[in-house]
């Protein structure tokens, strides 16, 4: 028999908001948002308002498992390749082709979300990066990595719900974690909403934060 357990959080607007409650130092300060789309723009959009400091992502995608579309192996982000150790297990051509198609998918959005907008400087700022979950911490674990090439003042990770793994791999490279619930064993039932967000929500959230920073 399977047990359905109630869902932690409506959605991700709502799992940002009980962040918020945490992240209000940073308001009207020389913060930057740094969101990982899709999951993580609805949060890193409300955030970004209610902080009333800048909004930006960084595109990121999971390289997938090749008998196992539901497992990953490692991520790629903009200027890194983060592998996990069951990565070695595979051939080096698979690899190869993995990491290079991912690659040109990710410039190819960040062409599209910055068709009206240029990167936020991330140099000397704090940067608050936010995703909707921390699970394998492969996903986090890339964009950290190249967060830190821009030298930014301190990393600061706001995620809903962590796993204790994910945790422990991304420790070094951030200067605090800020999260709501942990678990022990794999996350699930999380969201009791929990679309998938497009390319096209993420440009349209991206280009409704801009307006909003420069109307004040």
């Amino acid at each position: 028999m399977v047990i359905q357990h109630e869902a932690i959080f409506q959605n991700r607007k709502h799992a940002a908001y009980l962040l918020g409650e945490r992240l209000m130092e940073h308001k009207d300060s020389d913060a930057v948002i740094v969101a990982v789309p899709g999951g993580g723009i609805h949060m890193g959009s409300y955030l970004a308002g209610l902080l009333r400091i800048p909004l930006d992502v960084i595109p990121c995608k999971k390289i997938r498992h090749p008998a196992d579309a539901q497992r990953t192996i490692g991520a790629v982000s903009t200027a890194a390749v983060v592998l996990q150790e069951t990565g070695n297990e595979f051939p080096q051509d698979y690899i190869y082709h993995q990491i290079q198609l991912l690659q040109h998918v990710i410039r190819l959005q960040n062409a599209n979300y910055n068709k009206e907008r240029t990167h936020v400087c991330l140099q000397d700022k704090t940067v608050i990066i936010v995703d909707d979950m921390l699970k394998t911490g492969d996903t986090m674990l890339a964009c950290l990595q190249s967060i830190k090439k821009q030298e930014p003042a301190r990393i600061v990770v706001a995620v809903p719900n962590v796993t204790p793994e994910a945790t422990r791999r991304i420790s070094d490279y951030i200067d605090s974690i800020i999260y709501l619930t942990i678990e022990t064993n794999a996350i699930t039932n999380l969201y009791a909403d929990f679309p998938a967000i497009e390319d096209e929500e993420v440009i349209r959230i991206l280009r409704q934060s801009k307006m909003q920073m420069v109307n004040g």
